[in-house]
């Protein structure tokens, strides 16, 4: 997986998370969901797609 593939992938969990996360909320949650996933979500998706790398 390059770079692009890389963030694109990121992206997709990103924009999944806060589309989830503002269904749930009843509004766009936007930046702020944003923050969420990376706080959350950003070293475990960067630990797997790392370890994908070295298989």
């Amino acid at each position: 997986m390059d770079l692009r593939e890389y963030l694109e992938a990121q992206n997709r969990e990103i924009e999944r998370h806060k589309w989830i996360e503002s269904e749930k909320a009843g509004r766009d949650l936007g930046l702020d969901a944003v923050i969420d996933w990376i706080t959350r979500y950003a070293h475990q998706f960067s630990e797997y797609h790392h370890g994908k790398r070295k298989s």
